[in-house]
């Protein structure tokens, strides 16, 4: 496996980055109630092809799905559904209070029913785990550029990244940013809990994780930020250290690093915190994937740990 890049990007350009993106921060967060979000990744017992994954979009509609622009599927609960590269299905949530228990527990159901009626239907078994052996020569359910690229560079780099993107299911835990002063606190408290035995990858899954690809997911520890500035230089210097996934060189190399293709190459980062400028959040990604039961129990325990921490 490729080694650690050991190029390290002009600290000018870490700070141009870094200000542009407290900027963008800055005009982005809105005041109002802390919300969550979860995206609940499951793994399908056979493996799985595009022609397969067809079949199971194909009755989504009979669960209350419709399609939507981005190629994912939508319920009025305000659930919605994407397919992962291996064929595994992710839920994702809608924003949710941390006072909705019945609510958060009703998108439960319906994910436990959909499941149920895809295997019903389609005969194929989807599970919440954590981990399925033997899939890094897998048919590659998703071919749009970017997950080309992505198992190009699996596939040349030595490490274990096709098993990451087609045989391996996650919990992904938000916390929405409402103010700058939120970012230290936050990220602190994400950075303990992905090695909290609650939250953090199991054994099996972190060998995995980190034989990917070391630029774009080994994060290094970060101990008493001085200020949101901190956080964020410490965000966009490893992601400008991290390969480009077309060109295969550190991004801050690249010909183009525009700010705009920098956001975009801060979406492919596989950090186990990660900062997602969709809400914004902040996203735990380390939580093995759990049956339902077990799932609410971490959820309640993560919700109360960040109203403690904000």
């Amino acid at each position: 496996m490729d080694e650690k890049n050991d190029l390290l990007p002009p600290p000018a350009l870490v700070e141009e980055y870094s200000e542009k993106l407290y900027r963008r921060l800055a005009l982005s967060l809105v005041p109002g109630p802390l919300t969550y979000g979860f995206e609940y990744e499951f793994l399908p017992d056979e493996v799985m092809t595009p022609a397969r994954v067809a079949e199971v979009a194909a009755v989504l509609g009979e669960m209350g799905f419709v399609p939507l622009d981005a190629g994912d599927y939508g319920a009025d609960d305000g659930l919605h559904i994407d397919f992962e590269p291996g064929g595994q299905l992710e839920y994702g949530s809608p924003p949710l209070l941390g006072r909705e228990e019945k609510r958060f527990a009703g998108l439960l159901e319906h994910i436990v029913a959909t499941n149920r009626h895809i295997e019903k239907t389609c005969g194929v078994v989807y599970r919440a785990r954590a981990y399925c052996p033997g899939r890094a020569d897998a048919p590659l359910c998703l071919t749009g550029p970017r997950y080309r690229n992505m198992h190009d560079l699996f596939t040349v780099n030595g490490g274990r990244g096709r098993e990451m993107m087609k045989a391996t299911a996650s919990i992904q835990l938000h916390a929405r940013i409402r103010c700058l002063g939120e970012i230290v606190p936050l990220f602190l408290l994400f950075q303990e809990l992905a090695r909290d035995p609650d939250y953090a990858m199991s054994t099996e899954r972190r060998a995995i994780w980190d034989a990917t690809e070391a630029s774009r997911c080994l994060l290094p520890r970060l101990d008493r930020p001085e200020n949101a500035c901190a956080v964020l230089r410490h965000l966009v210097g490893h992601a400008l250290a991290a390969l480009d996934l077309e060109r295969r060189v550190p991004f801050f190399t690249r010909p183009d690093k525009s700010f705009a293709a920098f956001l975009d190459h801060l979406t492919t980062i596989f950090t186990d915190v990660r900062l997602n400028l969709k809400g914004p959040t902040f996203e735990l990604r380390s939580m093995d994937s759990l049956p339902a039961e077990e799932f609410a129990r971490r959820w309640r325990r993560f919700v109360s740990l960040v109203e403690k921490a904000v």
